[in-house]
């Protein structure tokens, strides 16, 4: 296992007080697990106060050992419960907070108010835009864990085109290629952000059920195994010359990779073939427009021309009034993290940026075509992470 180190622990926090500072907030409580591990390296039962100025403290509900061996942090303090937080705040010299940062686009509304009645702030305010914009920018370290995620991600994508077979169903495709990672570490659970946005590992579908939409934002739905999660793999059985999404995040040491190929028994029926060419095109365009001060909604609009020159703006992305909205979007502990690639956003690409890039086209009466890469910003371009093959057709001696 992989423990974060200090130094990395500390220069986020340090990050994230200058940003309170400029906001005028005194400290942030951070409590959801995601938060909590970026800024800790740990998510066992836990809360971090962070100051504004001075030490963050840790306070550890249960495993107080464990938690000391997983974090890196020196102040973990172990408290009784969370009744106890305000005493011991002040034995640290962090007395009454006016104004109080807490993650207001997840905390449930039950715990606000014990916070609130606890701590007895002037103000809580949401301090999750400030944590967006620090993880947003990755550092050397994380890119490294990045790139190993993208080794195994690659490795998902041959086991992908390995097993397919015609008559094999999605979800036994999915299996070979889920027992595959797994014991190379896949960590096996894929964290997003967004309210009811659910995801289990990825889309690996085809054929037109891949075009259906869905509840969660993607180009591509699939009918799942049941209405409880009706998205992804289902029991659909795959057939020669249907377009087959593997579209599969590659979760490792918490950070995630999220790549899409596109394969198929035998050759792609003509207008789906083109389509596929056309997204290719659109991925190296897009490729060559990566660079500091960039803005996301450029990259946006040129895939969309790229995709109306060819006379399929109205497939790119999704179909009709079920398109996703968007090109890519920033990953890292969770799918869904900054930036995102829609039209008319301003937001300059910066060194550290590390995210997803995807230009698909949807037909409901055949299915999808595209393909996603993962890219790193850098000082005057890009590094290209994943690097799985874009060979659609699987060969006979694969079968």
């Amino acid at each position: 296992m992989i423990k974060t180190p200090g130094r990395e622990l500390y220069s986020r926090i340090r990050t994230l007080q200058s940003r309170l500072d400029s906001e005028d907030v005194d400290g942030t409580l951070i409590v959801h697990n995601v938060n909590l591990f970026y800024f800790s390296g740990t998510v066992q039962q836990a809360v971090l106060f962070v100051p504004t100025a001075g030490e963050a403290l840790l306070f550890a509900r249960k495993n107080p050992d464990r938690i000391r061996n997983e974090s890196s942090l020196d102040h973990v303090i172990p408290v009784k419960g969370i009744r106890d937080l305000r005493e011991h705040m002040a034995d640290f010299g962090y007395g009454h907070c006016e104004k109080l940062g807490m993650e207001l686009d997840v905390l449930p509304t039950n715990q606000y108010f014990y916070y609130k009645n606890l701590l007895n702030p002037d103000e809580i305010v949401d301090v999750w835009p400030a944590i967006r914009a620090v993880r947003m920018i990755k550092s050397e370290y994380e890119i490294d864990l990045l790139r190993k995620a993208a080794v195994l991600s690659d490795y998902m994508m041959k086991t992908a085109r390995h097993f397919l077979r015609e008559g094999i169903t999605e979800v036994e495709l999915a299996a070979e290629i889920e027992k595959a990672a797994r014991v190379r570490g896949h960590q096996g659970y894929i964290r997003m952000r967004g309210f009811n946005q659910e995801i289990y590992w990825g889309h690996l579908v085809s054929g037109p059920e891949a075009s259906e939409p869905t509840f969660i934002n993607f180009a591509t739905g699939g009918r799942g195994l049941s209405y409880a999660l009706p998205s992804g793999s289902g029991w659909r059985v795959i057939k020669k010359n249907e377009p087959v999404i593997v579209d599969l995040c590659a979760g490792l040491n918490g950070y995630n990779i999220d790549q899409t190929r596109t394969l198929c028994l035998g050759g792609l029926p003509k207008r789906l073939d083109k389509a596929y060419h056309v997204a290719r095109e659109i991925g190296e365009t897009l490729e060559a427009m990566i660079r500091p001060g960039a803005e996301t909604g450029e990259l946006f609009e040129e895939a969309q021309k790229v995709a109306e020159s060819h006379s399929l703006g109205d497939h790119f992305m999704g179909y009709g009034q079920q398109k996703a909205g968007f090109i890519g979007h920033g990953i890292g502990l969770e799918l869904d993290e900054l930036p995102v690639f829609v039209k008319h956003n301003t937001m300059p690409l910066t060194k550290g940026m590390i995210f997803a890039l995807e230009p698909k086209f949807s037909f409901p009466d055949a299915g999808v075509v595209g393909v996603e890469d993962n890219f790193a910003v850098t000082e005057d371009g890009s590094e290209k992470l994943t690097a799985g093959s874009y060979d659609v057709t699987v060969p006979s001696a694969e079968l």
